[in-house]
């Protein structure tokens, strides 16, 4: 592994460890670099600022676990299984990232994320940018406002039953439009 990765996830499992004790808001670059044990400057070579570090252990672990299961390549409700249970596995680091709202906050990041994905796999299913765009808009802010939801209650709804629960509503709502579609 090239040094500016060994770095990068050193840092990453400083802030992980950080965030497991105090709220994101209250985690300062200087006590990550004091955890890990690298200069500020180090720390500024490899990420903008403390929220970039979050979307980039996002990014990472929830990439390498989804191609490590072999889901991308599978139907689109084994990815939302996929991510609903990673980021169960993650519960207490996930919801100190989502207490932060805002520019550049993980919740803004999660919801680019599975718009992207989103649009990718729907690529051949409109005939325009604009409606293919809409329907990733629509589906992610759907998609993101229940994981964020779930990851921020109380509930002891397992991952799995959150996207059976998911995947039920798009299928029902999916019917019941296509059954007054034909109606008309």
């Amino acid at each position: 592994m090239p040094s500016a990765e060994i770095t990068k996830r050193v840092i990453a499992d400083a802030m992980k460890q950080l965030m497991e004790q105090k709220p994101l808001a209250k985690i300062s670059v200087g006590d990550i670099v004091e955890v890990c044990g690298i200069n500020r400057n180090s720390f500024y070579y490899h990420f903008r600022d403390k929220y970039d570090l979050v979307n980039w252990i996002s990014y990472t672990e929830i990439t390498q676990d989804l191609n490590r299961e072999d889901t991308l390549e599978g139907p689109v409700w084994n990815i939302v299984k996929g991510i609903c249970i990673f980021l169960g596995d993650n519960k207490t680091f996930y919801q100190n990232a989502l207490s932060v709202k805002g520019q550049n906050s993980f919740e803004e990041y999660f919801y680019s994320l599975l718009k992207t994905f989103v649009k990718t796999r729907t690529k051949n299913t409109f005939a325009n940018e604009t409606d293919r765009d809409f329907f990733a808009t629509f589906y992610a802010d759907a998609i993101v406002a229940a994981i964020c939801r779930w990851l921020t209650s109380d509930t002891e709804q397992s991952a799995e039953e959150l996207a059976e629960q998911i995947k039920r509503s798009v299928l029902g709502a999916s019917s019941i439009l296509l059954e007054q579609q034909e109606k008309e």
